[in-house]
């Protein structure tokens, strides 16, 4: 059902970039009005885009988003260190969690409860992953485990919430268009 027309695919890909770099880097004003939709973003990326070139793009666009933002916005540069580069393998985690819905054919509350329990399981993975890798990259390391883990989990709501509207609002966005006929879907393998 989300496997898309290339064409379809390279529409969506497009959307979803723009998405994340509106909400991450707060350029446009939206940062302070909408929540980063960086999680979303790859969760959705996993479920309507084929190749995993798209991701790999996805991952190059963080990264310069996150320079800009740093180099000439100048953000504050507290998260970057050599823990960064768990982001990627963590933002994988979210497009593998997209990626398993991706064939599925009807759209029922059994399948809803799917794509909750995937995007749940895929932003865990993400925030365990990104968390490790901050963990050990920075001098948060010297607070010992468990209370670097009380500090962080309360975070955690936070990203969840954040990943399933922007994945909601993307699946409904999805449906919108294909219905407008924006998105084709591809031809039944």
């Amino acid at each position: 059902m989300f496997v898309l027309k290339p064409k379809a695919e390279w529409i969506a890909a497009f959307a979803l970039a723009i998405l994340m770099a509106v909400t991450r880097i707060h350029h446009f004003g939206i940062g302070t009005v909408a929540p980063d939709a960086s999680t979303g973003v790859f969760f959705l990326a996993g479920l309507l885009l084929g190749s995993p070139w798209f991701l790999a793009g996805l991952l190059v666009e963080a990264v310069v988003l996150d320079g800009f933002a740093i180099g000439f916005m100048k953000v504050a540069d507290a998260c970057i260190s050599s823990g960064y580069a768990l982001l990627a393998p963590a933002y994988g985690a979210l497009w593998f969690a997209g990626r398993a819905l991706r064939k599925i054919e009807i759209v029922d509350f059994v399948t809803a409860g799917k794509f909750v329990c995937f995007a749940v399981a895929g932003t865990a993975a993400f925030f365990v992953l990104s968390n490790i890798g901050y963990f050990f990259g920075s001098e948060f390391y010297q607070l010992g485990i468990a209370e670097y883990v009380t500090r962080v989990s309360r975070y955690f709501p936070m990203y969840l919430t954040v990943t399933l509207f922007y994945s909601a609002l993307g699946v409904a966005v999805f449906f919108a268009a294909r219905r407008l006929g924006v998105l084709e879907p591809a031809a039944a393998r």
